[in-house]
């Protein structure tokens, strides 16, 4: 174990001494300036430099060099991860990631996986946590994360259906969820993917139209996800989802959108105009004809209600009459000077309608025997005699069966 541990301590040192000369090579001082003519001063050094150079006294003093660069702050090198979801496509090697040194004992952080190799052979895939490798058998080939990203998916020319050219992107979330398949079955997973979701996404959109691609755009994203998922099981990466961002057309193509638009909007404004006139149409319609139709019960009832009352008082009329002539008749029936009144009253009314006649009109009517007036108050009297026979007929039936029952004859007695 103390053999281990001294072994440890060795390589952790050569480790610090070889990072410290890559840090030294790598920042390098920047090349010195051009030289300037005698004639003019040395140039003024940068304000970031303390404390400032002193001027020179005259020009035929010796030129001074000046005060060596400070050399950049150390920055330590990040694991390229993936293109931002607004920048352009990277290089293929940006999408790896760099792999640690081996040094024995490794700390994976949470969200990664490491592939190691035995030998330049596959042996195992660390999980986030703690793990002991062997120094110069073992290596970490490969570094995955485990978390979902974006990735940009870059501007590019595609033609629609109706051969429209249009530039769309796009981002893309993927996971890598098999570090293995991610490794071995392909070079360069995600840059493999980027790239076939942007031939993809050609091949989608020239199954559509222009109107189809603005209106239809969750359709597209769907497809092109189930297209590049078959694969993408292959590689071990899950493609989550992919969404277009923008859809550039050409400035042509642009106004005539908008035209388009513009006459769309005028064919709803007519179209909405002209339903509005229909509708107020039928209703004035409607109206007239519901108060055509009320008007015409109005009148209905009215004429019923005229009917039944000229009806009601035609009936009135004729009882009242019927029973004056009753009384007419009962009363000629009863008194033995009927005939002589009756004859006054005949001719009283006999003037006074030939009266009334001359007064209301210029026109009088007369009738055939107007030069004889004694007979038609005779034949009115012949009216009232024969009304008073047929009430004496009606007495007399009452009183004849009692007159003509004859006497029961007596039988002889034997």
């Amino acid at each position: 174990m103390s053999t281990f541990l001294q072994f440890h301590s060795k390589m952790r040192g050569a480790t610090r001494g070889v990072s410290s000369l890559m840090r030294h090579f790598s920042t390098q001082a920047p090349p010195p300036p051009p030289p300037f003519p005698p004639s003019q001063g040395p140039p003024v050094p940068p304000s970031n430099f303390w404390p400032p150079a002193p001027p020179a006294p005259n020009s035929n003093s010796p030129p001074m060099m000046p005060p060596p660069a400070m050399p950049p702050p150390y920055r330590a090198p990040t694991n390229a991860t993936h293109a931002s979801p607004k920048g352009p496509l990277l290089r293929p090697a940006d999408y790896i990631h760099k792999t640690p040194l081996n040094l024995g004992i490794c700390i994976v952080p949470q969200g990664e996986m490491w592939v190691v190799e035995r030998l330049g052979k596959y042996c195992r895939t660390l999980t986030p946590g703690f793990a002991i490798l062997i120094p110069f058998l073992d290596r970490v080939a490969y570094v995955h994360s485990s978390k979902e990203s974006a990735f940009s998916i870059p501007n590019q020319s595609a033609i629609t259906k109706d051969n429209v050219i249009v530039e769309i992107d796009g981002v893309m979330f993927m996971k890598i969820v098999d570090a293995y398949k991610a490794s071995y079955h392909i070079d360069n997973a995600i840059y493999n993917l980027i790239q076939m979701a942007m031939t993809t996404m050609r091949s989608e959109i020239g199954k559509l139209t222009l109107d189809a691609l603005f209106e239809e755009r969750s359709h597209l994203n769907a497809a092109i996800v189930a297209t590049i998922q078959q694969d993408a099981d292959e590689w071990g990466v899950q493609c989550k989802r992919y969404e277009i961002k923008d859809i550039l057309v050409s400035d042509l193509v642009r106004q005539s959108m908008d035209l388009q638009a513009e006459a769309e909007r005028r064919k709803r404004k007519h179209i909405l105009e002209s339903e509005g006139q229909m509708t107020a149409a039928r209703n004035m319609a409607e109206g007239q004809k519901m108060a055509v139709l009320l008007l015409a019960e109005a009148e209905r009832n009215r004429i019923l209600q005229q009917a039944r009352g000229e009806a009601d008082a035609l009936l009135l009329k004729a009882s009242a009459t019927a029973e004056a002539l009753h009384q007419v008749a009962t009363t000629i029936g009863q008194n033995a000077n009927s005939p002589e009144a009756m004859q006054l009253r005949v001719a009283e009314q006999y003037v006074e309608a030939f009266g009334r006649l001359a007064k209301e009109g210029n026109t009088l009517i007369l009738p055939a025997n107007v030069s004889d007036p004694t007979s038609m108050i005779a034949q009115a009297l012949g009216v009232y005699k024969t009304l008073d026979i047929s009430t004496k007929q009606h007495s007399e039936p009452s009183a004849a069966p009692q007159a003509a029952a004859p006497s029961d004859p007596q039988l002889p007695k034997g």
